[in-house]
């Protein structure tokens, strides 16, 4: 299985080899791009030798778009220093320099000893017009190599860190941050056509060692000897306990606050009601009471048919009034206790006593006598 995964990556390298610069390559030898067997490239490979085949042809039909993102679609699967050549060649046309410039890098230096001369020439001489376009920074320290390197808050591939760093002309800042160093940043102003090497000294974090207290054999005797009795010390330098006597604060539990405060609204709804009740009973007798004085009648001594009226009237009136009472009622058990809950709220608590002890007092009779023993704890 090995021996045939080297051969069908070999393969593919052969491929993508056969195309390399072939949108140049091809029309000067009248040959058309050679294509890769589908059954001798597996995987990614056969995927990438396809899209660079795709993007050779928007090249010669100068698509430059289309032809730069099918290279770097074909990069993503495979980082080979032919699709690099005519990627950056792509984007030199585009008009993006410093891109241009990192991939003919790469290219040129990952051609194989099997890549043909003029073609070699052909990726050096677009990385020199590339770079007669932006500047080239090398940073050079001991502890660079592991260290990310940002320019402008983006991060520059650990590829480029290792050998030149390309950017657009004019001022930017680089920031190295390596774990265990302090970070460094410095600003950098770039010229087109200009390669410049900065060093970089990067300086380990110091860790501070954690302070003593106290010098000498005395001191370290004492912090020996007493250790437990320092545990406590500190512990009592954290809370301090009240001394003995003293009256505290006690805290205050709103228990209360909510049981009071439930209640009264309780309270205020079933006085609500109530109210609503009682103007219901109202309407209804002052209803009755229209009807007796369209007839001109009295409930004193009422006609026949009006008894009736008369007797509803009595007992809406008389319900008006009870259920009146009781709404009145209600308001005032919740108001009363709304009062207390806001009471309860603002009074400030009693301090409660720390003193301890033991108290104890005699007290005698004509028959008996004897002693008190209090305490508090």
């Amino acid at each position: 299985m090995r021996n045939l995964t080297m051969r069908w990556t070999a393969a593919a390298c052969c491929a993508l080899s056969a195309c390399f610069l072939a949108p140049g390559a091809a029309r000067a030898q009248g040959s058309p791009p050679p294509t890769a067997a589908d059954d001798d490239v597996p995987g990614n490979n056969r995927r990438a030798a396809q899209l660079y085949l795709e993007g050779n042809e928007a090249f010669k039909e100068k698509r430059w778009s289309d032809a730069e993102l099918l290279y770097l679609k074909a990069w993503a699967l495979v980082r080979s220093f032919d699709i690099a050549a005519n990627l950056g060649e792509v984007q030199l046309k585009l008009n993006k320099p410093r891109s241009a410039a990192a991939f003919l890098a790469f290219s040129l230096r990952t051609a194989p000893p099997s890549a043909k001369p003029p073609h070699v020439e052909r990726v050096r001489r677009y990385l020199d017009e590339a770079r007669k376009q932006v500047g080239a920074v090398r940073l050079q320290g001991t502890d660079v190599a592991d260290a990310e390197v940002f320019v402008d808050g983006e991060r520059v591939p650990a590829e480029e860190v290792k050998h030149e760093i390309y950017v657009e002309p004019g001022e930017h800042r680089i920031v190295i941050r390596r774990a265990g160093y302090e970070e460094v940043a410095m600003p950098l102003m770039a010229r087109a056509g200009v390669r410049e090497t900065v060093p970089v000294a990067m300086k380990p974090v110091e860790v501070k060692a954690p302070e003593t207290t106290g010098a000498g054999p005395e001191a370290t005797k004492a912090a020996g000897a007493g250790g437990e009795n320092g545990a406590a010390a500190s512990g009592d330098a954290k809370t301090k306990a009240p001394a003995a006597g003293a009256r505290v604060e006690e805290r205050r539990s709103w228990v209360p606050v909510i049981a009071l405060g439930t209640a009264s609204v309780v309270g205020l709804g079933v006085a609500v009601g109530f109210t609503v009740a009682s103007n219901s009973a109202s309407a209804d007798a002052q209803r009755f009471s229209d009807v007796l004085a369209r007839a001109n009648e009295q409930c004193i001594k009422p006609r026949g048919e009006f008894v009736e009226t008369c007797t509803q009237t009595s007992r809406a009136a008389s319900r008006a009034g009870t259920t009146g009472d009781l709404a009145f009622g209600s308001y005032i058990v919740s108001g009363a206790l709304a009062l207390a809950v806001l009471t309860y709220a603002v009074w400030p608590a009693p301090p409660k006593s720390t003193e301890t002890g033991v108290r104890v007092a005699p007290f005698g009779g004509s028959r008996t006598a004897g002693i008190i023993v209090a305490g508090a704890w």
